[in-house]
């Protein structure tokens, strides 16, 4: 009897060790996840600033873009060229924000962005034409945070 006893205390504490080092490796785990997502989110921007720092094209798009011009501005090959650049931009806010609802990141990740260009004519006018290619709870979610 007393050996039982011996051996179920040994056990129970056996499951307790064990219960406690799977949960700081889940932390661990979620905390590798985290900076892992803010890096790729990183990685992303560093590739728009890596286009416009390569492209002289497309870095005189965004600047004539911040200074208000139009869709019947430009000529039609530079609109599909800033189109697909403001495309790029929207997945990523896109991407962010998935990893937000996931838990993933945190509110702060938003304030990251670089809201302004989003904010122009020319991008208002992209977004007006594909809004409808992002699921709805996105689009009401990138409006409020693009005109706050």
């Amino acid at each position: 009897m007393k050996n039982r006893k011996f051996f179920e205390v040994i056990g129970l504490f056996s499951v307790v060790g064990s219960l406690i080092f799977v949960g700081i490796e889940i932390k661990q785990n979620t905390t590798a996840v985290r900076g892992a997502t803010q890096q790729a989110v990183s990685s992303q921007v560093a590739e728009m600033y890596r286009i416009l720092a390569e492209n002289e094209r497309m870095a005189n798009l965004v600047s004539i873009a911040s200074k208000g011009v139009k869709k019947s501005d430009i000529s039609e090959s530079d609109y599909v060229s800033f189109w697909s650049f403001q495309m790029m931009g929207f997945r990523r806010i896109e991407n962010i924000y998935l990893q937000y609802k996931n838990g993933l990141l945190t509110e702060d990740a938003f304030s990251r962005i670089g809201m302004d260009i989003y904010k122009t004519k020319l991008v208002r006018g992209i977004w007006d034409e594909r809004k409808g290619d992002f699921e709805p709870d996105f689009v009401k979610f990138f409006e409020q945070l693009r005109d706050n």
